[in-house]
């Protein structure tokens, strides 16, 4: 019998799982399809929210914390499994205009944010981008991973230390008596255990110990890429909830859509119009490249934007790691550390209490 089992198997839970049995608890991780095969793979990669300055303090501490980690993670990962997580440091141009508010936010968390205010400069960071584009914030120090390859070395360092993980078993109910967790019911068997963690993204509010408390939504995200060649664009670009993210091979990612309709992973032709619409008045070069792929992703949307990451306020020994929207990657390694230490009834790192269920009312 394990002491705790994870419940999802995306970044969120490979982090938690991965942080817990380091700490010395025996866990098992339960994912009801491949590891990291929803949100996980579909997104970015980009470690910084997209316009932090919008994000309560609940986010940002996360974010900061996480900036710290991913370097000395993404070594470990390699040193485990061989497996490189493509770890960049591209770099964010932002266009923006309300300098007043980025600065205020910048000085608050010590981030080197540098506003530039015309075209030359701007194309010297990045010379590609459109005409167009002659005034934003420039932050040097933004740095990506390419999710399915972060999940994969993810995934690896769980074979290499012995973590237990099952895919394609689904939990079904969470097995609760007498408002104490007992275990989890899948369709092949029911699995005890002392404390369940339920890290399921956009699907965490499904189960009927959490349905009525925690409200976790899916929005969808398409995205497109395009193939091109190494440092055709080498810094990531942003512009109206819109961006462009080069990979290490010469892929070029543009992204994404908000879609606020249910459970649907769908593509469409009018997204993919949108998307290289969008990339190509950011960079117009694009418009020769070869759109490679589309795909659809369901990101964990909560109200306020802030992730749950606590103890459940009714059924003791259940815990909520759900909620991180599109920033799952930059929150990730933070909140792991996070959700352990209140796992472990420890002095957390930080306050948690912007991540309980009574903070998201």
């Amino acid at each position: 019998m394990p002491d705790c089992i994870i419940v999802g198997g995306g970044v969120i839970g490979l982090l938690t799982a991965r942080q817990l049995f380091l700490e010395g608890v025996d866990v098992l991780l339960l994912e009801k399809g491949p590891l990291g095969g929803e949100s996980s793979w579909a997104g970015g990669g980009i470690i910084s929210p997209l316009y932090p300055w919008r994000y309560d303090d609940a986010v940002n501490v996360l974010a900061e914390r996480s900036k710290q980690i991913y370097p000395v993670l993404a070594d470990q990962l390699f040193e485990q499994t061989g497996q490189d997580c493509e770890l960049l440091h591209s770099g964010l141009f932002t266009v923006a205009e309300d300098q007043q508010e980025i600065a205020d936010w910048a000085n608050k968390w010590s981030v080197d944010a540098r506003f530039i205010n015309d075209a030359d400069s701007v194309h010297a960071i990045e010379n590609t981008v459109g005409k167009v584009v002659n005034q934003g914030i420039w932050m040097p120090d933004v740095m990506q991973l390419r999710n399915p390859r972060f999940v994969s070395a993810l995934k690896a360092s769980c074979e290499f230390l012995s973590i237990p993980y099952r895919e394609h078993e689904a939990v079904e109910e969470i097995v609760v008596e007498n408002n104490k967790v007992c275990g989890v019911r899948t369709r092949q068997q029911t699995i005890s255990a002392e404390k369940v963690i339920i890290a399921s993204g956009a699907w965490s509010a499904q189960f009927s110990a959490t349905e009525s408390s925690v409200d976790v939504v899916p929005v969808k995200g398409q995205m497109i890429m395009y193939k091109g060649e190494p440092d055709l664009v080498k810094r990531i670009v942003l512009s109206e909830g819109h961006y462009i993210i080069p990979r290490k091979d010469g892929r070029i990612l543009a992204g994404s859509t908000l879609e606020k309709i249910g459970f649907d992973k769908t593509i469409s032709a009018g997204a993919l119009a949108e998307l290289h619409q969008a990339a190509i008045e950011l960079i117009p070069l694009l418009e020769g490249l070869e759109v490679e792929r589309q795909w659809a992703g369901l990101r964990p949307g909560t109200e306020k934007g802030i992730p749950y990451i606590c103890q459940h306020d009714e059924v003791e020994n259940l815990y909520v790691h759900a909620g991180h929207f599109r920033n799952g990657i930059v929150l990730g390694a933070a909140s792991a550390e996070l959700m352990t230490d209140i796992v472990l009834d420890r002095e957390p790192w930080c306050d948690v209490t912007p991540y309980t269920i009574n903070a998201q009312d």
